[in-house]
């Protein structure tokens, strides 16, 4: 049994829902806009006429010499521009002038004046720039004021230059992924930090609108790290900026910070160009103590001699013996040798170290002329009392060499030998081929005790005897150095204790 609480349906109903037209307009006008309530015909007639006006007062008015128009820059705009633009605006004004009047019940307000006067105005401007067409004639109107035609090299350097870019960019793009390792730490971070990002992000967009406010709450702690992290790299720039403001400053004893992050590298470098000033700085104050010291050394060697000249020129002068006399002269051309020897020595040192020496190049044996020159110098070597050992290839060793530098260079390393070794000793001299190369050692026992760098005796005018009490002016092992370099070969001394050990390599036998 139905309820008594059960309310029936009704059955075979008809429901009517109706309003007046003019709320039916009202209801639309205010929800609905259309933009297809064109004018009536005669409106049309009415625009299209006013426009005819318009645009022949804009042909017209220049005509009028007085008026001063018609050539103003607005009247010179490109053609594609006025075409766009007066499509665009008279377009516009004409689907939409009959839902303007209409709202407005026929009353043009402020909002609609201003729209029929841009209308006109637009109207007027375009007839304006298109007169030029008259004036100039179509092909030379096209060609000054048409964009596609007047820039159409330009347009199409641009494209190709866009599309050069675009490819230059896609390059780049596909050589970044090629070239992206792994292995390297801040390519792994960043990867890492992407992909954090991502996963985040992904989790975030699941919360629809709750996900809002989980993304700013996101991006507030994002902002605070990314502050936090940039601050750091700051502190860490700044620290190194001002310990490269410091080196620039002279102070090459500065301390380089070691928690530097991202600029390591530049610390590295940094720290490189320290050491690099360092030891030019070094090699500046040698060079100016050398300097000093050449200026004495050279002052003393060149002294003595010339003081001795003065003297037995003064002694033979009073000297009435004739056997005084020619001891005398003995002395004199003894020391005049020396002189000379020197002033040589000199000149060749200097021309050496300027790298104004030419060369005259040849096949040279090595071993006969290290021979020859050792057979000249045999009745010093027999004064001397040294027992020479020498060792020599059984295959002939030729080099393309300058045969007069070469024997200078056997001529002075023997020399040296005869003048500073210990009589009584023994000379081991050893020539022989070492892959492409032919090398020449020498050893013997110093007579004086070697208070000095190798590297130091092939400086100028540098002795391995301090006192300076043997003859020589120490610019033999100089010579040889600057001659054999000269050449492209090698030139290196080892001091062991006493033993005095002198190697030579010259490269690219024959």
């Amino acid at each position: 049994m139905p309820s008594e609480y059960d309310i029936p349906m009704p059955a075979n109903r008809e429901f009517t829902f109706a309003m007046t037209e003019g709320n039916l307009w009202t209801y639309l006008e205010e929800h609905f806009y259309y933009a297809d309530d064109l004018l009536p015909g005669d409106g049309q007639t009415h625009i299209f006429g006013l426009s005819l006006l318009v645009a022949a007062a804009a042909l017209l008015y220049p005509l009028v010499k007085s008026f001063n128009t018609g050539d103003e820059k607005v009247f010179r705009a490109p053609l594609e521009v006025v075409c766009i633009a007066a499509v665009l605006v008279i377009t516009a004004v004409c689907v939409n002038a009959g839902w303007m009047i209409r709202r407005s019940d026929g009353v043009a307000g402020p909002l609609d004046l201003a729209v029929w006067f841009l209308y006109f105005a637009v109207v007027y401007w375009a007839a304006g720039n298109l007169r030029r067409i008259f004036v100039l004639g179509p092909i030379p109107y096209f060609k000054e004021y048409s964009l596609l035609v007047s820039q159409k090299c330009g347009i199409r350097k641009g494209v190709k230059e866009a599309w050069e870019t675009m490819g230059r960019w896609r390059k780049r793009a596909m050589d970044t992924l090629l070239d992206l390792k792994l292995s390297d730490v801040n390519n792994r971070m960043i990867l890492k930090v992407v992909g954090l990002n991502f996963v985040i992000l992904a989790v975030i967009t699941c919360f629809w609108y709750y996900g809002l406010i989980l993304l700013v709450i996101y991006s507030a702690v994002l902002f605070y790290f990314l502050r936090g992290y940039f601050r750091d790299i700051r502190e860490k720039y700044d620290r190194l900026n001002i310990a490269a403001a410091t080196i620039a400053n002279g102070d090459l004893k500065t301390e380089i910070p070691a928690d530097t992050g991202l600029f390591e590298p530049v610390a590295e470098s940094l720290q490189k160009i320290q050491e690099g000033f360092g030891k030019a700085v070094e090699e500046e104050v040698k060079s100016q103590r050398m300097k000093t010291e050449l200026i004495t050394n050279v002052s003393h060697d060149l002294k003595t001699p010339l003081t001795a000249i003065i003297t037995y020129v003064d002694l033979l002068k009073k000297e009435e013996d004739p056997g005084k006399q020619k001891e005398y002269v003995e002395v004199l051309e003894k020391k005049s040798q020396r002189l000379k020897v020197l002033i040589e020595d000199l000149f060749e040192i200097s021309k050496a170290g300027s790298g104004n020496v030419k060369l005259e190049l040849m096949d040279v044996d090595v071993v006969n002329l290290f021979k020859q020159v050792k057979l000249e110098l045999e009745d010093k070597i027999k004064k001397a009392d040294l027992d020479f050992r020498c060792s020599y290839p059984e295959e002939k060793l030729t080099v393309r060499l300058d045969s007069q530098k070469t024997y200078r260079i056997f001529e002075n390393l023997l020399v040296n030998i005869v003048k500073y070794a210990m009589p009584h000793t023994r000379v081991f001299i050893e020539i022989l081929r070492e892959d492409d190369q032919a090398v020449i050692r020498m050893k013997n026992i110093s007579e004086q005790e070697l208070n000095i760098q190798g590297q130091e005796l092939t400086e100028r005018f540098v002795r391995g005897d301090a006192s300076r009490n043997t003859e020589g002016a120490g610019l033999g092992l100089a010579i040889v150095k600057s001659f054999v370099e000269l050449q492209g070969g090698e030139f290196g001394i080892e001091i062991d204790g006493d033993l005095f050990k002198t190697q030579v390599r010259f490269r690219d036998l024959c």
